[in-house]
């Protein structure tokens, strides 16, 4: 596997990571390393790489036997009860893949920072590529670390991003890394 390739999966699997991070899980001794190999692929720096590689717009090779996602082995239905009382069975595995985009990817919350939204454990499904409405959760990059935050578009102006924990708190992200399109809870 290539360098960038490498340094793409440690981006899916981290997309907060630095630069320095990035240099000490590939082995280098320097971060001037990872901006050589970014440089060489055509990359201005970590911010473009990122976005290229959480938007979908990077393709990133896969090992063969591989596969880029976890999926349910034994695909279980669960009882799914309906406005009018009636039960389907529900394949949730396909339910949730149904919605996402190719460049969809899970985030475990490590921390009780992100307001009522989701706890210390719970799992945030992200898509780069899910519309945003007025109001939309979205997971920011703000200098290097990951936040949550409301945007709200107003005509005319550039997107307001308002802290999830704080909403008297406006944001300035570096980059949007998506849209919060599920919150797996790990309890009630």
């Amino acid at each position: 596997m290539s360098k960038i390739n490498q340094m793409a999966h440690l981006v899916l699997a981290n997309p907060t990571i630095t630069a320095k991070e990035l240099a000490q899980k590939m082995g280098y001794a320097e971060q001037k390393s990872v901006y050589y190999w970014l440089d060489k692929a055509g990359y201005r720096g970590m911010k473009d790489f990122k976005q290229a590689v959480l938007s979908g717009c990077f393709q990133i090779a896969w090992e063969p036997g591989k596969l880029p996602a976890v999926r349910d082995s034994g695909k279980l239905p669960i009882p799914l009860y309906t406005d009018d009382d009636r039960l389907t069975l529900l394949d949730y595995s396909d339910f949730v893949h149904s919605r996402l985009g190719p460049g969809s990817f899970a985030v475990l919350v490590s921390e009780e920072q992100s307001g009522q939204v989701a706890g210390q454990g719970d799992i945030l499904i992200i898509d780069p590529d899910a519309p945003c409405i007025q109001g939309s959760i979205v997971l920011v990059n703000i200098e290097g670390a990951a936040n949550l935050a409301r945007v709200y578009h107003l005509t005319g102006k550039s997107p307001v991003y308002i802290d999830i924990n704080n909403p008297n708190r406006l944001l300035s992200p570096n980059l949007v890394i998506g849209k919060v399109v599920f919150v797996v809870r790990h309890a009630i």
